[in-house]
């Protein structure tokens, strides 16, 4: 049986469900500077924590559809007075900042901005954070190499099955679309899904967790034991969002219920 393995890689290395849906918030600092117990100036300066994304194993930049799983990069930028902006990202098992398709556009597009203000040792001290910051350890990615082959035609049809059964679009029909899927035909696959919706209830993160639960209980596997590039963007980002002024910072602890069972769409 021929099974796609571009829709392979898409469906067990892209990420996804959402996080807690706040909208982007922003802060600015005065620029004032503080003293330390040593003597030492300690300069407010600002940090801006930036989700970056791009349809998961598209070849064209940008975001189509939130019903198709994305692939999630996120970025820590830190800039204090009269200095210039240190950089920090994770591509969390994925594509980079700044990395273009062939029509020379940026494929990452930035979905979230979130900023803060604090003492520049700190903020120095969450960058270091961050970027150590993933699930890496307490559970696996999810990638080919995690499953056994001989059970992938068994995913593809799972996904299919659930496809067919609970999604509805009006440019073309389910079977043309999950044909479209098999074949590796993205761009026109992802043409067709804005037009998609979902029976009551159903979800592509619903399909995909119980075809993967299916697939991993075959190789002895719990679905709870993996994890996406969007968990890892979700764990980066309350990193950040736990930061608070003259707070000592928290390294990542992966061993979290964020890290468990692929996050399949994630809006930040």
């Amino acid at each position: 049986m021929r099974v796609s393995a571009f829709f392979l890689c898409l469906l067990l290395l892209s990420c996804g469900d959402s996080a807690d849906g706040s909208a982007t918030g922003e802060s600015s600092g005065s620029g004032a500077t503080s003293t330390t117990g040593t003597g030492i100036s300690d300069p407010t300066c600002s940090a801006a924590f930036r989700v970056l994304q791009k349809d998961a194993y598209s070849d064209v930049a940008g975001r189509t559809s939130e019903l198709w799983p994305p692939h999630t990069t996120t970025v820590l930028d830190l800039s204090c007075p009269g200095e210039g902006v240190v950089t920090a990202f994770q591509a969390n098992h994925g594509t980079e900042p700044g990395e273009v398709d062939a029509n020379g556009d940026v494929f990452l597009v930035e979905t979230t901005k979130v900023t803060t203000t604090g003492p520049k040792s700190e903020l120095l001290a969450l960058q270091a954070a961050y970027a150590n910051c993933s699930c890496d350890g307490a559970t696996k990615f999810l990638s080919l190499d995690s499953l056994e082959e001989a059970t992938a035609s068994a995913l593809l049809q799972t996904v299919s099955d659930y496809l067919s059964q609970n999604l509805t679009c009006s440019s073309a029909t389910t079977d043309e679309l999950v044909m479209l899927l098999a074949n590796g035909e993205i761009a026109a696959a992802l043409d067709i899904f804005p037009t998609c919706s979902w029976a009551s209830g159903a979800s592509f993160e619903e399909g995909l967790d119980q075809a993967l639960t299916t697939l991993l209980e075959q190789t002895s596997e719990v679905l709870a034991g993996y994890h996406v590039c969007n968990n890892d963007a979700a764990l980066q980002k309350a990193l950040f969002d736990a930061y608070t002024p003259g707070a000592t910072v928290v390294a990542c602890d992966p061993d979290v219920d964020t890290c468990r069972g692929p996050l399949w769409l994630y809006s930040p």
